[in-house]
């Protein structure tokens, strides 16, 4: 029994331990996965109306960071166009983006028309509507935006994309395939807009990159509880085995270990809550980010990612401690907390720095991103109903890290500009500037 005892505190540590660390590997991006469109793994074409008795003039310039895409469009052709065709090299069918959630595309285009739209067209091959001889058998998953120039990156879902109705028609695709399709993409195309006019136009793509998951959350937790089920019924036979020999003995041990077993995961989760949160605002605190924000600050260095943080003080929260008393100070720095942590995105990170002062760091955000969520944060807070029944506003810092210096002088300019805030009169949000 003393076997069997040590053979199940050891797989507990171990199923602890691998979930544990495998989500909070997840929880710091280490599933994340990128795919860049570049020359290295594509080639860049133009194709225009040409085809179609248009008289449309194209050039193509490759200069190592963008590709830019000129063209005059001409009135010979019944729908005049012309767009940058991106076909993989060195891969057969194509390239899987059905595990990517996201696309990131950098843009920059130049029109008569402000505001005008560009088409982009990820092409699918299946063989079962798809021919190697007919290139518009290739389904069209397309969204249809307008990119405006100098806006720098936008991140679209890839469920944003949906198949052109008169390609559904023209192929008569049956309902089970004329959704959205992304296992084997062979050709990207980004193309001017539906409506154009007979002129010059120039598309500027800067960037290409897809966002996905090596594993998926749900995918995680599955397979940890797989994990733990397989380690229970392993338990469970062995255990039914020894029944029949000492069923009243196994029972009463058992019912031991279990208890142990309970303690010891109460005592891990007191742990960690204990290691990583602030007790009166339920946000992370100094100790928990200091586990983290170098790590997570060199895989945005390597990986070129923006990071930003939103450095946050409550406004005149003496004066709360002095009106009300230091306990509705206390219920004001929870509610507070709660208000963040409720308005804070995904994969942004709440912290406690001290006092009333809290800190959002907000990865893959850049200046002007983290600017704007600072702005609704600022007007959640003063139109929000507090529960002690007066208005209560804060002041915010917004600070892009800058790839030269530590985190200190990062954390030290987010500072820089609250202070700032302030003394513009508070209730407002100021910058750092990233150069």
């Amino acid at each position: 029994m003393d076997r069997l005892r040590l053979r199940l505190r050891y797989t507990a540590y171990i199923l602890l331990s691998f979930s544990f660390f495998s989500y909070l590997f997840y929880m710091l991006g280490g599933f994340n996965k990128e795919f860049v469109v570049s020359a290295k793994n594509a080639a860049f074409s133009s194709i225009d109306d040409t085809t179609q008795g248009g008289d449309t003039q194209t050039y193509l310039d490759i200069d190592g960071e963008s590709i830019v895409l000129n063209c005059e469009l001409g009135k010979a052709g019944q729908w005049p166009f012309c767009e940058i065709a991106i076909n993989f090299t060195n891969i057969a069918r194509g390239i899987d983006l059905s595990t990517y959630h996201s696309v990131g595309i950098d843009v920059d285009y130049f029109s008569p028309v402000d505001d005008e739209r560009i088409r982009v067209y990820l092409r699918n091959y299946d063989p079962s509507y798809s021919s190697e001889n007919d290139p518009i058998s290739l389904k069209f998953n397309a969204i249809e935006y307008a990119p405006g120039a100098g806006n720098g990156l936008l991140v679209i879902p890839m469920d944003s994309f949906q198949v052109l109705s008169w390609w559904i028609a023209e192929y008569a695709i049956p309902i089970e395939k004329a959704g959205p399709e992304f296992s084997q993409i062979q050709t990207i195309e980004i193309a001017t807009g539906s409506f154009v006019k007979p002129t010059n136009y120039t598309i500027r793509l800067n960037k290409l990159v897809f966002y996905g998951q090596w594993i998926s959350e749900s995918t995680l937790l599955r397979i940890n509880m797989m994990l733990w089920i397989s380690a229970a019924v392993v338990f469970l036979y062995f255990e039914r085995r020894r029944l029949n020999f000492q069923l009243q003995q196994v029972v009463a041990k058992a019912d031991f270990l279990k208890d142990a077993n309970k303690n010891l995961y109460q005592k891990s989760m007191k742990f960690e809550e204990l290691a990583f949160t602030d007790n009166l605002t339920g946000t992370q605190n100094r100790h928990a980010v200091d586990s983290w924000l170098s790590e997570i600050l060199d895989f945005s260095r390597l990986n070129c990612h923006s990071f930003s943080i939103i450095y946050i003080d409550i406004d005149h929260f003496k004066r709360i401690n002095d009106q009300f008393g230091h306990h509705c100070g206390d219920e004001v720095l929870k509610e507070f907390g709660r208000v963040l942590n409720l308005r804070a995105r995904k994969t942004d990170v709440v912290v406690r720095w001290g006092g009333e002062e809290f800190i959002i760091f907000c990865p893959a955000t850049n200046l002007r991103s983290a600017q704007e969520f600072a702005e609704q944060l600022r007007n959640i807070v003063e139109h929000y109903h507090w529960s002690l029944g007066t208005t209560i506003t804060c002041s915010l810092g917004v600070a892009e890290y800058r790839i030269d210096e530590s985190v200190d002088e990062f954390i030290s300019r987010a500072d820089s500009a609250l202070y700032l805030a302030k003394e513009q009169g508070r209730n407002r949000v100021e910058i750092s500037p990233v150069s």
